[in-house]
């Protein structure tokens, strides 16, 4: 220090010393450790989003677009339906996923007698999803993809022949 600072701070003292030392002592914290706080929680939530969305539990369901122009559907839960159709429609399949259940109605036989012809879907034993084509189903007739929840009834696909539309709803959930 200077001449001029070290008097300045004995006089400071002399005449207000004792309420110098009795003052409560400061300390100035720094940002830092927000700072480091801030970024390893960013970091943790980053690495949630990506363990959620990557692999963390499987869609619902899922409807591709294969090179030849035909479209796989897999859908391991009745809440991927309306999404599934959705799909569907875009890609020109003439398929409706359903839910199956006790309540509903059997087929109407009637409504399955088709003289045209088509193709059934292609299913995947390893997976359960079911592949098809454009024009596998002539127009005004509708492929019923049966979707169960219920325990023991693995995440396949169940399909009708081709039903005339309109297609119903939901297909009667047979078995226990």
């Amino acid at each position: 220090m200077t001449t001029f600072k070290d008097n300045l701070l004995n006089d400071l003292m002399r005449e207000h010393g004792e309420t110098v030392e009795e003052a409560p002592v400061r300390t100035t914290r720094s940002a830092r450790p927000l700072l480091i706080a801030g970024a390893a929680l960013a970091i943790a939530g980053a690495a949630t989003v990506a363990i959620t969305t990557s692999g963390g539990t499987p869609e619902a369901y899922a409807v591709t677009k294969n090179a030849d122009g035909s479209v796989t559907v897999s859908i391991k839960d009745i809440k991927g339906v309306d999404p599934a159709n959705a799909k569907l429609r875009e890609y020109g399949i003439h398929a409706k996923a359903v839910p199956m259940s006790r309540e509903c109605a059997p087929l109407d036989e009637s409504k399955m007698k088709i003289t045209e012809d088509y193709r059934l879907p292609r299913q995947n034993e390893a997976d359960g999803s079911v592949t098809m084509s454009p024009g596998d189903v002539p127009d005004g007739w509708t492929i019923l993809l049966g979707i169960s929840n219920m325990p023991n009834r693995g995440t396949g696909l169940g399909f009708t022949g081709p039903h005339r539309d309109p297609a119903p709803d939901c297909l009667q959930e047979v078995g226990e």
